[in-house]
């Protein structure tokens, strides 16, 4: 076993040198949409393999919505990220940011930042020079021009790009006081600098030069100086300078220049990669931009569509190499478990063959014991039914004596009857172990036909022991009740008629209710920890416990309260005191009404009764159960708790939520669905009868037609004819 030992141990270390490198995951939070946006998206996930240490991007969206990008953030922290990229919304998002923080998650900042200090670095164009470049320009423009008129159309100041923007803008300009500027605030939306330049003219107040926060905004601009007819007049300054957008715009004249704003998503990337690996790295990083005029824009425009088509190139590769990688990965890992399972195969051999050398060598002791037994059990008896004897004969000689008063005798007779049992318990006990030994042969140690022969005896006993107990099997009641006096009265109501389950507060029948799957359950509605109502409701949302009846027992009478007891779900609402009578009656009818439930399951449902429905959460199981048989009826060996593993569920869950349902046991119920398939393959195919028994599942077709003898009443090739 050493060796047997020491070689699995050889396979799980070499099968751990086997597991590729680390990939760093980095969650990328964005604020909004836009080509821009999904330019940086490309970039990054493009660079996903361009540097030694490979890494995961995983980008989310929150559409401009600050909670919502809060959200994710927590999300992506949860998930657990290596370093967190985020496009603040507005300043809003800093708590989040301190809460990864806090956490040990690296942050980077791109495009903007936000008033707190909770981030590792910050990578993106520098707003302020994007804004002196755009008022030098504008200066330039003016200049040609008679009036010397500059209005700058900000966007909303709740982010850094339009606070920056406009402060290096306006810096500039107040050192020209040639220039008449002056500037409003709008937002990032074309058509308010549409409406916001359309009252600047109308007012009088022709600008010269107009400077936009965006080449959005200043599409919106150009709108309005068309409109007015004054598109030679008015020149209109952009910022983003991007292939499809501000260069196309200076192409079309739109716009008298934009000022690139630098996506640079590789580079993103790589600072990420730098702090994940601990290397020097700046806490700042500003991306070099310039601005577009038409005497430059043909030459970028060539090579910015150059980029463009290399971006995209480089994603398509990306796309392919995770595909690669990740067959390379299955391929690998099959290989890796194809190795394993033959070495299980040669250690279950060599365990098999040690444990026969030890049923042989237990069978050798057996004799020994079955002599200690022998002697133990006799001294037993003796020393259980002596006592019993000295007991039972004193009671019989003061039960004789007429001086006994009534209420003395009658505490007596109480004693005698459960001596008595008792007595008849003690004999059970011995004679059960009478008959166990003499199962056990005590001639020699038996060979492979007589210890297969055992099995079958104890297989048949165990049968035949479930047969007699699902025959005579109680309906299982649990009793939900926090007084320990009222919980005590209705076991003793109960515990005649039924198995009696107890649980003291609604919490504790939750659990118990979902590990034992009851047939009904009675609950007190005011109960701590959980009250009834709260247990009622999660026990009809819970798929495994759904179909059980629950009668909820309160000393609240109101009409509005008994009417919240049903729509939480109860199936019946008794006021106390209530009726010991009624409450025995409400159980059984609601039990009977559970039974008829399981004519829905038969081959015919119009013969189901019509007052009877099923919740929507046992519609939803059974659906689930038959897709899961009829996903794994080919298998000859499929168990039960394969089942039940599909389902979410064990195997006593399965068996009283099927059993419940159908009145059959998941066992009979796949049997049955097994025969209903092969009918129909017998009616509409012409299929051998081995191939439909192999093809529902039966190992044999013997077995099979034997089955469907006893099912339809026909042989298989009988129905045929």
């Amino acid at each position: 076993m050493k060796k047997i030992t020491a070689f699995l141990m050889l396979m799980v270390l070499l099968t751990a040198c086997s597991k590729p490198d680390h990939v760093y995951k980095i969650g990328v939070s964005q604020c909004s949409i836009g080509y821009w946006r999904s330019k940086v998206n490309n970039e990054m996930l493009a660079a996903q393999h361009l540097f030694d240490q490979d890494v995961k991007v995983e980008i989310v969206d929150c559409y401009d919505q600050s909670d919502d990008q809060i959200r994710q953030i927590d999300s992506l922290v949860t998930s657990g990220i290596d370093l967190l990229v985020v496009a603040p919304n507005d300043y809003k998002i800093a708590p989040a940011l301190k809460r990864a923080k806090d956490k040990g998650i690296p942050i980077v900042l791109f495009d903007r930042m936000v008033e707190s200090n909770d981030y590792t670095a910050f990578i993106g164009g520098s707003n302020v020079a994007i804004g002196e470049m755009a008022a030098n320009y504008a200066v330039q423009l003016a200049a040609e021009s008679e009036g010397h008129n500059v209005l700058e159309i900000a966007a909303l100041q709740n982010t850094s790009p339009a606070r920056e923007r406009h402060q290096g803008f306006e810096r500039v300009m107040k050192q020209h006081q040639d220039a008449n500027y002056h500037y409003v605030i709008g937002n990032w939306d074309d058509n308010d600098t549409h409406d916001i330049l359309k009252k600047e003219i109308e007012a009088g107040r022709i600008p010269d030069v107009v400077f936009c926060h965006s080449d959005f905004m200043a599409l919106g601009a150009h709108r309005a100086t068309v409109e007015a007819r004054l598109e030679n007049k008015i020149k209109v300054i952009g910022v983003d300078g991007l292939p499809i957008e501000g260069i196309k715009y200076v192409q079309k004249g739109w716009l008298a220049g934009t000022c690139v704003y630098p996506t640079h998503g590789e580079e993103i990337v790589r600072l990420a990669l730098d702090i994940l690996n601990r290397k020097p790295y700046e806490r700042i990083n500003y991306l070099n931009s310039l601005i577009i005029t038409p005497q430059n824009v043909d030459m970028i425009s060539r090579y910015a569509t150059e980029l463009m088509h290399q971006n995209e190139d480089l994603v398509v590769i990306q796309e392919k190499l995770d595909n690669y990688f990740g067959l390379y990965h299955v391929q690998s890992k099959i290989i890796w478990a194809s190795v394993f399972a033959i070495v299980l195969l040669v250690v279950a051999i060599a365990i098999t063959w040690l444990a026969v050398k030890q049923i042989r060598k237990a069978h050798r002791k057996q004799k020994a014991l079955n002599k200690e037994q022998t002697q133990f059990y006799t001294n037993a008896s003796h020393q259980l039914k002596t006592p019993l004897t000295l007991i039972t004969g004193p009671l019989k000689q003061l039960l004789k004596r007429n001086t006994l008063k009534d209420s003395d005798k009658e505490l007596l007779e109480i004693v005698d009857r459960n001596v008595s049992q008792l007595e008849s318990l003690v004999s059970d006990v011995l004679n059960f172990r009478r008959e166990v030994q003499n199962t056990v042969s005590d001639n020699s140690v038996p060979d492979e036909k007589s210890l297969a022969g055992s099995k079958d005896i104890v297989h048949e006993s165990h049968l035949n022991m479930l047969n007699q107990t699902d025959a005579e099997e109680l309906p299982n009641i649990l009793i939900v009740e926090d007084n320990d006096d009222m919980r005590r009265y209705l076991r003793t109501l109960l515990a005649e008629r039924f198995y009696v389950l107890e649980a003291s507060d609604g919490l504790s029948g939750l659990k118990l209710a979902r590990e034992s799957v009851p047939d009904l359950i009675v609950s007190d509605v005011m109960m701590p920890v959980m009250d009834g109502l709260q247990l009622c409701k999660q026990l009809k949302e819970d798929l495994i416990t759904s179909h059980i009846p629950v009668i909820l027992l309160t000393a609240r009478s109101e009409e509005h309260q008994q009417m919240e007891g049903y729509e939480s779900g109860a199936d019946a609402y008794l006021t106390k005191p209530f009726s010991a009578e009624l409450l025995v009656s409400r159980i059984y009818n609601l039990l009977s009404s559970r039974r008829k439930l399981r004519n829905l399951f038969d081959d015919k449902l119009e013969k189901a009764p019509a007052d009877v429905k099923l919740t929507t959460q046992d519609k939803l199981f059974m659906n689930q159960l038959k897709e899961a048989i009829n996903q794994s009826m080919a298998n000859p060996n499929l168990k039960m708790d394969e089942l039940g593993e599909q389902l979410g569920i064990s195997r006593v869950q399965l068996y009283r939520k099927v059993k419940t349902l159908t009145g059959l046991s998941p066992v009979e119920l796949l049997r049955q669905m097994r025969l209903q398939k092969g009918k129909i393959l017998l009616n509409t195919t012409t299929k051998t009868v081995a191939e439909i028994a192999y093809e529902v599942g039966f190992s044999s077709s013997s077995y099979f037609s034997n089955c469907f003898k006893k099912q339809f009443g026909k042989l298989p090739m009988e129905l045929r004819e």
